[in-house]
Parts: C-alpha cells; structure tokens; sequence
C-alpha cells in the first residue's frame, strides 16, 4: 500500500480547533490527512486503528505538542510509535508547537527535532514554515478540491447559530457627524508669550495652539477676547475647514501637513465633546488613558432610576445607566470615551465601559475596577451595552434628534442622537437574547431590567 497520507496526533478535545484548521488548510493544500475527528468518539481509544493508520497509510506524521497533548497517554503513544517508525523513515514524525510549552522536557526523540512553532508568529506563519517541510519531503500530494476539506467543519448540533439567508441590521457605536463650522479662524501672539496655559475664562471653548497663534472654530474677535487675560492677541485669518483637513494648508505663512491639520481638528472635536458632557453634570474618571464621562446618580433622578429612550426596533423602553451593587459593595455607573475619525463618513466613536464607585461616589482605583468588571459584567452581551447606549444617548440628547456640541461664537458641532445602522447583506438564526439563570443574584440589587414605557419588563430584560 502507498503510503501518502499525513497523520495529525494530538489531544482531543482541547486542541480539537487547531486539528480543524490545520487538516482543512493541508487538504486544500492538496495533501490526504488522516480523519479521526469523526472516528474517535466517547472516550474510546481504538488503537488498532491507529496503529494501522500510522504503520500503512502514514507518510509524515504531524506531533502537535501543547501542555494538553504532553499528558496524554493515547498521544504518548502515538509518538512512540512514531518515533519507531523514524528508524526506517528518517523525518518521519514532524513536532509542531502551538502553546508556550517547553519543548526541552519532551522525550529525546521529539525534542532533538526541528520544531515548526505555531505558537510565535501566528497559525498562518506556521502553515507556511510547515508547507515547506512537507514540500521538501516530497509529501504525496493531489489536486486541490475545497469540497475535500468540508469534512473537518465541525458538525452543527441542534439549535447552532448559522449564517442565515436574510440581512441584518447592525447597531454600532458610531455618531454621526452632521454639521461642523465651515472654517477655522485664527488669533495670532503680538508678544513672545507662547504655550497659553488653560485657565477658568478660556476653556469654555475647543481651541489649540499653532506656532504664533490660536486656532479655533469661534470667531478670531471672541478667541482674542477669551485669551485676553493670558496673553495679546489679534485677529487674523480663517482657512476653510474642508481644504485644512483634505489638503496642506497654512495658518498664515505657518504651514501645515494635512496628517497633523487632521488630527487638530480631532483634538477640536474631542474638546468640544468633553465640554459638553461637563456642562451635562457628568463625572469624570481617567480609565485606560482615555477620559471616560460617567452618569452620576443626580444626573438621573437617583441611582437606579430609570432613563427612557427609544430602541432601535422603534419601541420606547427604561434603562438603569447607573446602581447599587451590595454583594460587591459597590456602585456602578455607565460611562463612555470618544474617538473622533475624519474619516468617511465623518463620525464620533464612543467607547462605552463601567465605572464602579465607593460610597462616597468615588471611583476605584484601576485594579480593583478592572477586577469587578470581570466579574459584574461577565454575562453582558451586546443587547445590553446597545441599550445602555442609546439610554445613555436619549439622556444627553434631552429628547432631541441631534446632540450640539458648542464651539464659541454661537457656533455649534451636531452630531446625530442615534448610533449609526449598517445593513449586513447576510445574517446569524439565532433568535431575541435570553436572560441565563445564573447571571442574577436574586438578593443582590444589581438587576438592571429594561422596561417598556408602561413600566411592564420587556421580553429581552437584562439582569446583571
């Protein structure tokens, strides 16, 4: 008998997901891997197969080495047999690493070999250092037919999420930008002072410095009269907001390369937000080097009390964005950072997040709050942060369609009150989210329910 397939000895099941991409990519490649996913079930060991499988129809076998495989003894002996086979086929058996275990603690016979690691630069980089090897062991190969690979898709059980053959909509955490001021405008140093420090009476308003001046987007007569008591300023010119982010500009004879123009319009958007949400009575925490804006218990009435807002399936619903957790004594708060992007479409990113709070409503130190989020949060699916979204939305928004960041001089940033929707052209079978037994603590006040306007619990309630 001819001897061309390639024999995968590994740990089953822990390292069943590696198997599975591995013999799939092989067998596009061309090459017959030996199938025991399907064969080898209920914990039955069936050596007799095996061992003919490797004695007869074996050209190379594959050693996946992982702290899993290292203490079977069904793998063990494979290896060994394996090893045995080397004698009379040097290069037999070809060791691959998929985890961090140390290869000088397997048995001689596996560890002198060369080593194809999987585990330093990725699974692809080491299907591409193993095609090579099997390449230079002129590995039997036939030609390549996709459908040859279907079979090491694992099979689907009942109930399994699917791709379906309807759209989707997809909820996102993208504003839209609707509307920004058509220009910059400029007030340019008549002293040596640089570097303006922000005090009370100017950082009502977005604003930066460029060279020999201040830039913003109010009016050059009202950034001379907020900086008055900083520094002499005069008026200068406004450069068309468009050609500054699109094209190099110059803020008079100092020119500017488009990369840095955008990112001092970034800057602008992100001070006109984080304005905004100071003057909503939101708190504010440093978490993970990103200023996140938190809802506090007075913004809403009292912690727990419920915000309205409109889902994106058009139903009014309630949400707690902020409670009481008693078994971890601790208050909870949802806060959201910002990313603004220039790029198409024009739009603000919020990065939403939990901020725990001692009872004096003050935040915890990282650790801890890195700790509780783990824990509190753990069973959070994206229904819930979609909803905390938008009823953190619906809060700062008043009601309204858009939110108006203010810029200075009666000028505003708008940007839209709903996240931004993207329509999959295919979709996933699973049904409405669930809420899984073990995720509330019935004597704990961490239930966060959403409601429908009439106050009855909606069929798709969180718990926490």
């Amino acid at each position: 008998m001819r001897k061309e397939s390639i024999f995968i000895s590994h740990a089953t099941p822990q390292d069943n997901d590696f198997v599975r991409w591995l013999a799939a990519k092989l067998e596009l490649a061309g090459y017959t891997v030996w199938h025991d996913l399907a064969r080898l079930k209920g914990g039955d060991y069936f050596w007799d197969k095996i061992e003919k499988a490797i004695r007869e129809e074996t050209f190379r076998m594959l050693a996946v080495v992982s702290h899993n495989s290292v203490e079977k003894s069904g793998v063990k002996d494979e290896w060994a047999l394996g090893l045995t086979m080397e004698k009379t086929t040097p290069g037999f058996v070809i060791p691959l690493r998929i985890d961090d275990y140390d290869f000088s603690l397997l048995p001689i016979g596996i560890h002198r070999k060369n080593v194809v690691d999987f585990s330093a630069g990725g699974w692809h980089k080491g299907l591409t250092d193993l095609l090579d090897t099997l390449s230079e062991a002129q590995t039997p190969r036939t030609t390549s037919d996709p459908r040859s690979a279907m079979h090491w898709l694992p099979e689907l059980r009942d109930g399994a999420i699917v791709k379906g053959s309807l759209g989707e909509k997809l909820d996102s955490t993208w504003l839209r930008v609707l509307s920004m001021p058509p220009a910059l405008e400029t007030a340019r140093f008549l002293g040596k002072e640089r570097r303006i420090s922000v005090t009370k009476e100017n950082r009502h308003i977005p604003w930066f410095e460029h060279e020999d001046r201040i830039v913003g987007f109010a009016k050059s007569g009202d950034l001379v009269s907020l900086m008055s008591k900083s520094a002499m300023l005069d008026k200068s010119n406004s450069i068309d907001l468009e050609t500054f982010i699109n094209r190099d500009g110059k803020f008079g004879d100092k020119f500017v390369w488009q990369s840095d123009a955008r990112k001092r319009v970034v800057n602008l958007m992100r001070q006109a937000w984080e304005l905004a949400m100071e003057a909503k009575g939101l708190a504010l925490v440093e978490s993970g080097g990103r200023r996140v804006y938190y809802v506090p218990p007075k913004l809403t009435g009292g912690r727990g009390a419920f915000v309205p807002f409109v889902d994106v399936d058009g139903r009014t619903r309630k949400k707690a964005l902020n409670g009481r957790s008693d078994k971890r004594k601790a208050n909870w708060n949802y806060g959201v950072g910002l990313v603004p992007s220039l790029d198409e479409p024009w739009h603000m990113e919020l990065r939403p997040t939990i901020i725990f709070t001692d009872d004096n409503d003050q935040p915890f130190e990282i650790a801890r709050a890195q700790r509780l989020r783990l824990s509190f949060c753990r069973n959070w699916w994206n229904d819930r942060w979609r909803t905390f979204l938008r009823a953190f939305l619906a809060l700062i928004a008043g009601g309204q369609t858009s939110i108006q960041l203010a810029v200075g001089s009666g000028r505003f940033l708008v940007v839209e009150a709903s996240p931004m929707i993207f329509t999959s052209p295919a979709g996933l079978t699973d049904g409405p989210p669930t809420v899984d037994a073990d995720v509330a603590d019935e004597d704990d006040s961490d239930a966060v329910w959403d409601t429908d306007a009439d106050g009855e619990i909606d069929d798709q309630g969180d718990v926490a």
